[in-house]
């Protein structure tokens, strides 16, 4: 309150009055406000509002389907829909055919959602197992009873005639190379035409047609024994395929079509048998011999 020394009687009045016309003022001011934010309340393109329903739903809002941020499609954050999300492109697992247990490589497709709920082999990668057309005989046939043996360099070879047929570490080796092969006749290989560069590790050998020779002196024996019934194949495990009984591996191979081979010629048998299985030679695949037994 304000006091002068004149006019004492008006200048009182007017500091009587003002708290009244202070509170009608703010009042007024409230009023106003209120009313701009009733202009600014949900309308077409305000906070809040929906302009353009078709377009926000399932695709542009966020953590939307799939342009939103953090959403499947190309917007901030999100995967694109030709990687990850849909199974195609450059899959962690690879393509269809080399799945062991039937997947198609694509477990993330559908709808791309983290819980495998998408259609396809999502989830628990149920499925059938790819039908793979085993790779074609590869064979060799011999004279039993015109096997030699020979020194080759730092290693022994055995022959028919004037064809070569293996090269052993050892005279050993050789000697138990042609006790075995004299029961036969057919070499056959699996996976010879590969272009690894260790081809010989995925090389598998086996014999077929019984050369109905007399019994000889049996080789000295170093085998696996399995349940054929239990054989599965693999892979890609590496840089290729394997092929195993149970928890028991028995063999490496280079491509699907060589494993289905092998897997045909151990479910015939029980036994795998290695004939310089150990060598110390630089490469010592090159100088292993495969056989079978029932």
């Amino acid at each position: 309150m304000i006091y002068t020394t004149s006019g004492v009687g008006p200048a009182r009045r007017w500091t009587q009055l003002w708290p009244a016309a202070t509170a009608g003022a703010v009042a007024a001011l409230i009023g106003l406000l209120l009313l701009a934010l009733v202009g600014c309340g949900p309308a077409a393109g305000g906070f809040g509002g929906d302009p353009d329903a078709d377009a926000v739903t399932g695709s542009a809002g966020l953590g939307g389907v799939p342009g939103g941020v953090g959403g499947l499609g190309p917007g901030d954050g999100g995967q694109s829909a030709s990687g990850d999300g849909d199974g195609t492109g450059d899959e962690a697992d690879g393509d269809a055919a080399n799945e062991p247990d039937g997947n198609s490589g694509n477990g993330n497709s559908g709808d791309g959602s983290d819980d495998g709920g998408g259609s396809g082999d999502a989830g628990d990668g149920g499925g059938p197992e790819p039908e793979v057309t085993p790779a074609a005989e590869d064979c060799v046939t011999y004279d039993p009873a015109n096997l030699t043996i020979e020194e080759y360099g730092d290693a022994w070879r055995m022959r028919d005639g004037g064809h070569a047929i293996k090269v052993f570490a050892t005279k050993a080796d050789a000697e138990d190379g042609v006790k075995v092969a004299r029961n036969w006749t057919t070499l056959c290989f699996i996976g010879r035409g590969n272009d690894r560069a260790d081809r010989y590790r995925y090389i598998v050998t086996y014999f077929t047609n019984p050369s109905g020779l007399p019994l000889g002196l049996a080789p000295r024996f170093d085998c696996i024994t399995y349940d054929p019934t239990t054989l599965a194949v693999y892979g890609p495990d590496g840089d290729g395929w394997g092929l195993r009984a149970g928890a028991t591996p028995l063999l490496f191979l280079a491509s699907a079509a060589d494993a289905a081979r092998a897997r045909i010629v151990a479910a015939g048998n029980t036994r795998l048998c290695v004939i310089g299985h150990g060598n110390d030679q630089p490469d010592p695949s090159r100088f292993q011999l495969e056989h079978w037994r029932q």
